[in-house]
């Protein structure tokens, strides 16, 4: 069995769910993240079990939940790509449609 420190997210058990969960030494790992991510902002490491990171917000960044822009580039492309896909196969299925007449 692995020495590492465990830190999970609890949503895969029952008992668990809307906790994270750790053994000891994961809790002492992200108490040090925490206090590390208060201090510099952020945190990132791989003592966090699941986890890559800890990292401080303003509090203002929760009421006004947004993307971010390579988020809204990535979707428009994504939306594009789709009606694109949308194209080919109505044109594809009005060639074979008219073949078959």
């Amino acid at each position: 069995m692995s020495d590492e420190a465990k830190l999970k997210d609890g949503a895969e058990w029952v008992d668990h769910e809307d906790c994270l969960i750790a053994d000891k030494q994961g809790l002492e790992n992200l108490k040090k993240a925490c206090e590390v991510a208060l201090e510099k902002g952020e945190y990132f490491g791989n003592d966090l079990g699941d986890y890559v990171g800890v990292k401080k917000l303003e509090s203002s960044w929760f009421k006004d939940l947004q993307d971010s822009k390579s988020t809204k580039l990535a979707n428009g492309f994504l939306v594009i790509g789709l009606i694109l896909i949308v194209m080919l196969v109505l044109v594809g299925g009005y060639t074979l449609f008219s073949w078959i007449l």
